[in-house]
């Protein structure tokens, strides 16, 4: 039955689960496949971008006089005496102190300190006087504009209605175009907004000459650590040879208006070092306007690593909803988050670059590619440096630059269309599955429901036919008609044994009658003396007992109906045992048992006449049962070894002890010890045959008597201990 009982829905479950999980692989090899095509992608494009890098190359090896100082790309750049102009996506405001359009390239912001101070200075820290400063350019090339972040313990503006401009914090602008001498200017003001400019024709010792001029347009605003200047210049006065610098005055005393201390863009007082201003060149821009490479970015550096041309615009930007299934697109924005659909790369300089590529390229003329993120790290930028040849040596290198945010994109929208298939087809693979499972399930479960139904508890057959899936051509057909087949074997076996008593009852009785005519015979004829007369009351009892029990097993169906003949009746398990041990020993008059009788307290008596032991049973049965535990301790063991017969008794409970020395029980039949068909006999005993009933017989007594049986290994010495117990009749008499 153990074989056939059906197994939890579970079970089948989690196999097939097994299964689906399998499938699961199909979308991960899949996103490994997209992956390395990825990868093939990425190289495809790194190779067309390698080649528009040396198409630019070409072109500009053929145009040399581009890279003259007279184009307006000057033969130096110093990183602290030339300011570098960035390309501003947005115009930034002049009125107003927000920064916000600046923010992209603030980080370039040079600072200025002690090491730049003109005049002044005295016991400087750093919280006196400093200041950040950028340069930028619109997007029309129409103004250039820069900011001051300066910092100041002591801001002042300058002084109301006084006639001084240098009265207050100021900027001091300085412009040189072509060989005319500087021109010098003043940007103070009285309050917060627009500053008053005002041009310095005489020295600077002498504010009182300066004259109002509109050239610049600037404006000032206190911050919590000093002060900010936006200053707008127009670009038609900054031209290939123009020199700016600037320097921010600190005015302390509110009294006597004097300059604490200056500190500027530049080191001396000397034309030779004044700011040179560096923008792209136009011819250069012009000349490479003509590649045509889409979501390309293409900068020319000299040799100096200086960037003299731009041209193109990288995808920054890439909506591909239309083309997104929404489930898919859901379930995958869920799980790996939203796609790239934008990311920020502004206008960088070399400095962002590799400056190891460029200097590779310029010293080796040999290509270099690396793989860059961008500024906010939402995509890669895949970068191209190529040398620019010419006849005198390297004039400079192309950087050539492609986001591959379309790759990904294409990537994302193939990698979700085909998980979304996978996924479609594994829930149509999987409910396919788990409804087979379901039904090979209910099927299964039918057939052993039908199977625990067909017998009883006491082992009787109660249908021969497993009507579930008879028909069935399948393999649960064919199961279902072997357990039919089995069954019917198995009901006509049960029907032989069930007739087997009867008919042992005339094979039995007859011969039990000629002993009980014979005894009354011999009673008559031997001289009636107190042994005889209680041998023979011995007698006549066993015949009368073994006679109720022949007619017992005759009348029962089956052995456990026969171990249960009737009303139970009560009596005294001492008196019982006394007469049943007298008899076994004399039956087995070689072997030593050993009885005692033990009360609660663990005290020894060879009797206890004064407690008696009251059982509610049927004393037969108890006799049956001590005939198949003495039986089996006999049979296993050792020779001349003794059986201890111990029982124990409290006010509720009787323990009959029955221990042998011999071998352990045999590990692989101690839980099944107690069940039919279950035997270990000792191969020194081949001649006695067992069916492997006793010990099912003893526990099926222990158990209509409402007691218990077990087994054990005993400890002191090599052997078994089988104990008994059963419940005492309280407060009952004979």
């Amino acid at each position: 039955m153990g074989l056939l009982t059906v197994r939890s829905w579970g079970g089948i479950r989690n196999k097939l689960i097994l299964a689906i999980l399998l499938f699961l692989t199909i979308p991960i090899m899949g996103y490994k496949m997209l992956t390395e095509m990825k990868e093939f992608l990425q190289r495809g494009q790194e190779n067309a971008l390698s080649m528009a890098s040396q198409a630019v190359a070409t072109v500009l090896h053929n145009n040399p006089e581009l890279f003259n100082p007279e184009t307006g790309i000057p033969h130096e750049l110093s990183s602290e005496q030339d300011f570098y102009v960035y390309e501003l996506k947005e115009t930034p405001d002049i009125d107003t102190p927000e920064i916000k359009k600046w923010q992209p390239i603030l980080e370039r912001a040079v600072n200025y300190g002690e090491s730049h101070i003109l005049q002044g200075g005295n016991n400087y820290t750093k919280n006196d006087l400093s200041f950040d400063h950028i340069l930028g350019v619109s997007s029309d090339k129409r103004n250039i504009y820069s900011i001051f972040m300066v910092n100041d313990d002591h801001h002042l503006f300058r002084k109301f209605k006084g006639l001084r401009v240098d009265s207050g914090d100021h900027l001091r602008i300085y412009l040189q175009q072509d060989n005319i001498p500087a021109q010098n200017f003043i940007a103070t003001a009285y309050s917060r907004g627009r500053m008053g400019i005002y041009r310095m024709d005489e020295q600077w010792d002498k504010p009182l000459t300066g004259k109002h001029d509109n050239l610049f347009t600037a404006s000032m605003f206190p911050t919590k650590h000093g002060y900010l200047i936006k200053l707008k210049i127009p670009r038609k006065l900054i031209n290939e040879s123009a020199s700016l610098s600037f320097s921010i005055i600190d005015v302390d005393d509110e009294k006597s208006r004097d300059i604490e201390t200056e500190i500027g863009t530049f080191k001396e007082w000397t034309e030779a070092y004044l700011n040179r201003v560096f923008l792209p060149a136009p011819s250069m821009e012009r000349t490479i306007n003509a590649i045509d490479l889409p979501d390309a970015r293409f900068s020319i550096t000299d040799r100096h690593r200086r960037i003299v041309a731009t041209t193109g615009q990288l995808l920054t930007t890439l909506t591909r909803d239309d083309e997104r299934n929404p489930i898919t697109a859901t379930i995958f924005d869920w799980i790996f988050g939203s796609p790239i659909d934008e990311f920020d790369e502004p206008i960088r300089d070399t400095r962002e670059f590799s400056w190891s590529a460029i200097e590779i390229a310029l010293r080796t003329g040999e290509e270099q590619r690396f793989v860059r993120p961008s500024y906010d790290g939402a995509a890669d930028v895949i970068t191209i440096v190529y040398p620019i040849h010419g006849e005198s040596g390297e004039l400079g290198a192309v950087i050539a630059e492609q986001s591959n945010l379309r790759i990904l994109a294409e990537l994302r929208i193939s990698l979700e269309n085909a998980i979304g298939s996978t996924m479609l087809i594994i829930l149509i693979a999987s409910l396919i599955l788990i409804s087979i499972a379901t039904r090979l399930t209910i099927r299964l479960h039918r057939i052993g429901q039908e199977t625990s139904n067909a017998i009883d508890s006491s082992g009787r057959i109660l249908s021969e036919q497993i009507v579930s899936d008879s028909r069935s051509l399948d393999e649960l057909g064919d199961l279902s008609r072997s357990i039919s087949g089995m069954l019917s074997r198995l009901s006509r076996y049960t029907h032989y044994l069930e007739r087997m008593p009867r008919m042992l009852k005339h094979e039995i009785l007859n011969p039990l009658n000629i002993v009980s005519t014979s005894l009354e015979n011999l009673e008559r004829e031997i001289p009636e003396t107190a042994s005889s007369k209680k041998y023979l009351l011995k007698t006549r009892r066993g015949i009368g007992r073994l006679g109720s029990m022949v007619q017992s097993l005759a009348e029962a169906s089956s052995l456990e109906d026969a171990l249960t003949p009737g009303s139970r009746e009560i009596f005294d398990l001492q008196e019982l045992l006394d007469e049943y041990l007298e008899n076994y020993q004399n039956s087995h008059p070689l072997q030593y048992f050993k009885i005692s009788f033990l009360n609660s307290s663990n005290s020894n008596s060879n009797s206890n006449p004064n407690n008696r032991l009251l059982i509610n049973g049927w004393p037969y049965a108890i006799e049956q049962m001590l005939d198949n535990l003495l039986n089996n301790a006999l049979d296993y063991s050792y020779p001349e070894k003794p059986i201890e017969i111990n029982v124990i008794s409290d006010t509720h409970n009787i323990e009959i002890e029955i221990k042998n020395e011999g071998p352990f029980i045999n590990a692989e039949i101690r839980d099944t010890l107690f069940e039919s068909m279950v035997s270990a006999r000792l191969e020194s005993n081949p001649d006695r045959p067992h069916l492997g009933v006793g010990l099912f017989i003893v526990r099926m007594v222990a158990t209509h008597h409402d007691g218990s049986v077990k087994a054990e290994d005993r400890d002191e010495v090599e052997g078994s201990c089988f104990r008994v117990t059963l419940p005492l009749e309280l407060n009952k008499e004979l």
